[in-house]
């Protein structure tokens, strides 16, 4: 073991497009997590999608806009202490964190529920309680495909992916041809939409945050081949591929179950597996659940890849303990930085699952991850528009009114999904805000008490990243 660095140039263009990809875990999001938007959005679903397009690439921009000049294996921390200093890329930095390791537990709690209802398919009953073996289980593949290196982790990210994707296409293009006469383009109108416009934008937002995911890509800054031209092009085509296709699996999915009965979907158990049991059978629909489960773990593994290592970068810089910062020599991991990382899902899967049960404590832990990650966007946005103006190649459009319209998305996102607070989902945001406010106040407290160790964690930076033109 050593302190050291991870390995440059281990990640191909196909491993990072795969990072981002899998970070959006289609197959399983496609399955599961369009009821949200449906919720609001209900017959209109597959417009909510084709105009959250815009949102995402408001929000992309920001990273995007980065990885032009920058490079670093902790994405956003890096990013915005170039821009406007460490204290605020610290705070980037824990949101992200916070968020990603949210993400992981309430998968794994996700996990829980799923594989029960798939023994249901085939008549068997587990006892309730299995939920917790199932959760605990969960994290033992995605831990031995991280600590055995970035490329295991990125090859498994590449073959599971292409599978989801074609399956994903194979089983839209059957229910759109099998529905016949009942495809209309009236579902990309806002006709459907409950409570209308807004009932709508709401369904747009939600829809925005489910394509979000390939922002995980900036986080192979250290590993990736030519890493500012490899991230910029994986981020937008990732982005791209995960739109398209939600618009694709939107639209079928509404069309299989009835733009005027989209309330019902939004409130059923796994909907998107049910419309593809009306449409191709029972056999179908176990394959694809069982893909499904498959998703999530590649969720899960970016999940960790993005976390380990902001916490390794946290470790490098002295924010966090130096030990964080150990990497393997022979696999190029950051393994304690990985080990702890596990530690602290299985610790929250135990907590959240018994107080609040697998169920809810999937929504808590989710909204958690919600506000952590609204946090993070906003950080990076002020801090894209500090950094181009620092630098003195500030752009209106790219730097200063994209931020701005991202900025106005993510406000409006906070107040629909936290206001009225209510009980517990307001401890959950509250949460991810204390970590970001006692990151501050630590950052804080090493520069008053010793300049040496604040020149350190500064001085850190142009350990962890690579400055360089467009």
């Amino acid at each position: 073991m050593s302190t050291g660095s991870l390995r440059k140039g281990s990640a191909s263009f196909w491993h990072v497009l795969a990072q981002g990809l899998m970070a959006n875990g289609p197959l399983g999001s496609a399955t599961t997590a369009l009821t949200a938007a449906a919720a609001f959005g209900l017959g209109s679903l597959p417009l909510a999608y084709v105009a959250g397009i815009v949102i995402v690439f408001l929000w992309i921009n920001t990273p995007y806009q980065f990885s032009l000049r920058l490079s670093s294996a902790s994405g956003m921390y890096y990013f915005v202490a170039k821009g406007t200093g460490t204290e605020a890329g610290y705070m980037a930095g824990i949101s992200y964190a916070i968020y990603y390791l949210f993400l992981i537990p309430a998968n794994s709690l996700f996990f829980g529920l799923l594989v029960p209802f798939l023994f249901g398919l085939l008549g068997v009953t587990l006892p309730a309680w299995f939920w917790l073996p199932l959760a605990i289980l969960f994290l033992v593949p995605v831990y031995l495909l991280n600590v055995n290196g970035i490329k295991l982790s990125l090859n498994y990210g590449i073959a599971t992916v292409l599978l989801e994707l074609v399956v994903l296409l194979i089983v839209s293009v059957v229910i759109i041809a099998r529905a016949g006469d009942h495809n209309t383009l009236a579902v990309f109108t806002p006709h459907f939409a409950t409570g209308g416009i807004s009932g709508f934008g709401i369904a747009m937002l939600v829809a925005a945050f489910g394509m979000s995911g390939s922002t995980a890509t900036v986080y192979l800054g250290e590993e990736a081949q030519a890493p500012r031209q490899t991230i910029k092009r994986a981020l937008v085509i990732g982005t791209l591929i995960v739109a398209v296709l939600y618009i694709l699996v939107s639209y079928a999915f509404t069309i299989g179950w009835g733009p005027l009965h989209m309330a019902a979907f939004a409130s059923a158990n796994i909907p998107g597996l049910v419309v593809i049991h009306n449409y191709l059978g029972a056999g179908p629909e176990l394959i694809v659940g069982l893909l499904a489960l498959n998703s999530v773990v590649g969720i899960n593994v970016a999940a960790t890849i993005v976390v380990s290592r902001l916490v390794y970068s946290f470790g490098k810089a002295g924010l966090l303990p130096a030990g964080l910062a150990k990497v393997d020599e022979r696999r190029g991991t950051p393994i304690n930085a990985i080990r702890a990382l596990t530690l602290a899902a299985l610790v929250l899967v135990l907590v959240v699952g018994f107080w609040q049960g697998p169920g809810n404590g999937f929504i808590f832990l989710l909204l958690g991850a919600t506000m952590a990650e609204f946090l993070a966007h906003l950080i990076g946005n002020a801090g894209l528009m500090t950094f181009y103006k620092r630098l003195g190649k500030f752009g209106f459009v790219r730097h200063g009114l994209l931020p701005t319209l991202s900025i106005l998305t993510i406000l409006v996102g906070l107040w629909t999904t936290f206001v009225p607070p209510q009980f517990p989902v307001w401890i959950a945001a509250l949460i991810a805000i204390v970590a970001v406010i006692v990151g501050l106040a630590q950052v804080r407290s090493i520069r008053a008490r010793s300049a040496e160790r604040a020149a350190a964690i500064d001085a850190s930076l142009a350990t962890i990243g690579q400055d360089g033109g467009a």
